[in-house]
């Protein structure tokens, strides 16, 4: 045993007890009849469940006949509270118990060792109990904000990161062991996660609060769908150009700041071939960005998102990622370099990721960093001149003069980037 194990053990009990205590105190009037528990009562709780762990030698009983006279006591005030009031949660109640498990846990020596991580574990719960019971106004409004079909897509994200990925064999298949399953279900979670929390923050904080937070949320879940939705704001407002054209190039930049986190966290020592291109494309979005962005009548501008990811939508990334793997796979393979700059410029008019991703998998073996780094350029150039297109064509010409100024000076830091690249 550690020294002084035991008196830190039965002081983090307490803080704990307290720290819930503290909360629950705050919001009795809100609980209207309900007397259980306050600022008092918890910490002797989660004392009363520290010292039954610790009297365990003398009484092996102890521990179980402590637990269930917590019980009874939670019942007995339950049973009174609901015979005052029938519309009467549980919350207070089951923290009660909460607390009591946790102060048993900080001295249970038989459960985690060392001593420092069992009280950090306890000291972590506790907080995240305490956020919990405080945070009732933010998660009840963040519940009215979630549509089915949102809980529903986001059960199926978690499907497929939780239990489909795991289940997919880690071994190269296909036509010219091109296609790894597990690798690419990685890839599908993680270009898709990255977009749910863009959205995620869209539902938590609203699009409204600044055309910053939406374009670059917008950004994370895809640029595209941004450019779209901006152009086709601009559309049937036309003074929305600046705002749009503004709004698009954060979007871009998002988009560009994307590939360096996928790239880093999948392959970070292509970063080294990849970072100088990549900070070029990005300083020359933002000068783009400075040059056509005027604040004006921003509040207008409100960006729409659809959930990015439905069942539906994750079999056709999957199928988009497998083509591409598969189509710059051959391309290198039978028409080498150039091949894969051909397939890299084509997917990249519709997708940048399933290039990256393809490029990042090339780079661990058939070319070389330099050239994955040039192929992941190309597809960004192409998509950017795709979507100033895009921007133009819908938006209008203020729009589009202002993204073809954008899209230029990022394929003139595309070409450059290649061609330093190359030459070192």
């Amino acid at each position: 045993m550690e020294p002084y194990e035991t008196h830190l053990a039965l002081a983090t009990a307490l803080g704990v007890g307290l720290l819930v205590g503290l909360e629950r105190e705050q919001t009795k009037p809100e609980r209207g009849g309900s007397q259980l528990g306050g600022v008092r009562t918890y910490p002797i709780f989660a004392l009363v469940g520290a010292l039954a762990t610790l009297l365990e030698p003398a009484s092996m009983w102890l521990p179980l006949v402590a637990l269930l006279g917590v019980f009874g006591l939670v019942a007995v005030s339950y049973a009174a509270d609901v015979k005052r009031d029938a519309d009467h949660g549980m919350t207070t109640e089951i923290s009660v118990i909460a607390v009591y498990l946790l102060g048993a846990l900080a001295p249970a020596r038989a459960v985690l060792e060392p001593a420092q991580d069992r009280l950090l574990l306890v000291a972590a719960l506790g907080v995240a109990l305490t956020f919990v019971l405080s945070a009732k106004t933010f998660f009840h409004s963040f519940a009215r904000r979630v549509s089915r079909a949102d809980l529903y897509s986001t059960l199926e994200f978690l499907i497929v990161a939780v239990i489909v990925l795991p289940l997919l064999p880690d071994e190269d298949m296909g036509p010219l062991g091109a296609i790894n399953p597990r690798t690419l279900g990685m890839l599908v979670v993680m270009i898709s996660g990255l977009s749910f929390l863009g959205y995620v923050a869209v539902k938590l904080l609203g699009a409204k609060r600044g055309l910053l937070l939406g374009a670059a949320a917008g950004g994370l879940v895809s640029s595209t769908a941004t450019t779209l939705s901006y152009a086709n704001r601009t559309k049937a407002q036309p003074e929305l150009a600046p705002v749009a054209a503004g709004a698009i190039a954060i979007a871009w930049t998002i988009m560009l700041g994307r590939v360096g986190v996928v790239v880093g966290v999948l392959e970070p020592s292509l970063l080294r071939t990849l970072g100088l291109p990549l900070g070029l494309l990005i300083a020359a979005t933002l000068v783009g960005l400075a040059l056509t962005f005027r604040r004006g009548t921003a509040e207008a501008a409100e960006l729409q998102l659809a959930n990015p990811f439905e069942l539906g939508s994750a079999i056709k990334v999957t199928l988009l990622f497998g083509v591409v793997l598969l189509a710059t796979k051959a391309a290198t393979e039978y028409l080498g370099t150039q091949g894969l700059y051909l397939a890299s410029a084509l997917s990249g008019t519709t997708d940048v990721d399933a290039v990256t991703l393809s490029s990042i998998k090339l780079s661990r073996g058939s070319v070389g960093d330099d050239v994955a780094t040039i192929a992941i350029v190309i597809a960004i150039g192409m998509n950017t001149i795709v979507k100033a297109i895009m921007a133009g064509s819908i938006g209008g010409r203020e729009l589009g003069k202002r993204m073809v100024l954008t899209a230029g000076l990022i394929v003139a830091a595309a070409a450059a980037s290649i061609a330093v690249t190359a030459l070192v």
